[in-house]
């Protein structure tokens, strides 16, 4: 079997990537052709089939009215990306497509390139952009589901991509766009890693049949547990405004000890407000390589996500459980599919501050209480979120894909809710 891994980037950038890359290397280990399309990165991986990747005007550099106005047509479909992943079609001949994130970047104009060849194509659903134009389901730093309805113009009025009108109105027309035109109408499995993603997309109108659950994994292999309890509390991803991080900074009595692994647009507020507060015991690590991150999570007592929005999966938490750490989470999106309250670890309700600090020196306070969740986690990783199980589920995805190729496309478009 041969098939297309589609994704805006060909690097390690975040969880999607980690995702794509752990399938990737699966897949090669069974026999399939794994052909990779991204758009041309200078941190790209390097790949004998880059020369297939299509360049991309950057939006945000571009200089003029005109240039700015192709750039942003770009944006919402790719007449670069539609040609360059025809020639890959037509070279390669892939049995099937698999999606990741390809908006804004390689764009949906691939879609179409695939629907008429009649190659299938499965996507995983890895953020809320079926449902809200700015991708995270925020509104102006709150919770919001008002665009599963179709109405993205709700995204311009409050500015919900990077608190700008013209970035929202581009991305509000792009989602007008995709679902005007059909675009989704040859996608036949919509892969969501949590059960709330399911509901999400299926809320905003994507036929419950052509979406499926499949949870992201890891190789437990590749991570060694160490069960004792650390000196620190961990946090690791993005620093940015979704992530809750100011909760846990809020959260965080004196003296207690964190790192914080990631960057991002938020670091210099942050090490400004841990040197206000005096939490002199508060480490910014900064960027992570594997090696680096292994070593942060054995070392640590509990792993924290303290996340104010609508997370998927995130693959920190599934870090955490093949490291034998168990995660304090908010109660918010897919993180209770993950961390189950007093077993695989504590969740508390998103934004609160005092519950936080509560549940931590609750939970570091019974170093037993530790250890057992930890193991649990690590056992609830090797039996429900193996990278093996993973790979025998989307090989069933991609023989239904298969054999679903004979039906009528349109009978798959995206529905008005």
């Amino acid at each position: 079997m041969k098939v297309v891994i589609a994704n805006n980037y060909y690097y390690l950038r975040g969880g999607a990537e980690r995702v794509l890359f752990n399938d990737i290397d699966t897949l090669k280990d069974c026999g399939v052709t794994a052909i990779p399309f991204a758009a041309k990165h200078p941190e790209n991986m390097s790949t004998p089939l880059s020369d297939y990747f299509p360049e991309r005007d950057d939006y945000e550099r571009a200089a003029g009215a005109r240039a700015r106005i192709g750039a942003a047509m770009g944006l919402i479909y790719s007449r670069a990306s539609a040609k360059a992943f025809e020639r890959l079609i037509d070279e390669t001949g892939p049995d099937l497509v698999h999606c990741h994130n390809i908006y804004g970047r390689l764009t949906t104009s691939i879609l179409s390139v695939a629907r008429r060849r009649r190659i299938p194509v499965v996507m995983t659903v890895h953020d809320y952009k079926l449902a809200c134009p700015a991708y995270m389901m925020l509104r102006q730093g709150t919770p919001c589901s008002r665009c599963c309805d179709g109405n993205y113009a709700r995204a311009i009025v409050h500015r919900c991509h990077k608190n700008s009108v013209t970035a929202s109105a581009v991305y509000a027309t792009e989602a007008y766009f995709t679902r005007w035109t059909g675009m989704y109408a040859g996608v036949m499995r919509f892969l969501c890693p949590s059960r709330f993603a399911q509901s999400v997309i299926q809320s905003a109108g994507i036929p419950a049949d052509r979406v499926a659950h499949l949870p992201n994994a890891l190789d437990p292999d590749r991570y060694s547990p160490h069960y004792e309890v650390g000196e620190y509390v961990l946090y690791v991803g993005r620093l940015s405004e979704e992530k809750g991080l100011r909760t846990l900074l809020e959260a965080l009595p004196m003296g207690m000890r964190l790192k914080v692994a990631g960057t991002g647009p938020l670091e210099a507020e942050l090490r400004a407000t841990a040197r206000r507060r005096g939490l002199s015991a508060v480490a910014f690590e900064g960027y992570c390589n594997d090696e680096q991150l292994q070593t942060l999570y054995r070392n640590a007592a509990i792993v924290v996500v303290p996340s104010g929005s609508y997370e998927n999966a995130p693959m920190s938490i599934l870090e955490a459980f093949a490291c034998g750490k168990p995660v304090v989470g908010a109660r918010i999106g897919g993180i209770p599919e993950l961390v189950r309250h007093g077993q695989t670890g504590w969740l508390f309700p998103p934004g609160d501050a005092a519950e936080l600090r509560r549940t931590l020196a609750e939970a570091l306070s019974q170093p037993e209480a530790v250890i057992r969740a930890g193991r649990k986690a690590r056992e609830t990783l090797e039996s429900e979120f193996s990278q093996a199980q993973r790979t025998k589920a989307l090989f069933r995805v991609y023989e239904a894909a298969q054999a679903m190729k004979a039906r009528p496309l349109a009978c798959i478009a995206v529905t008005t809710p």
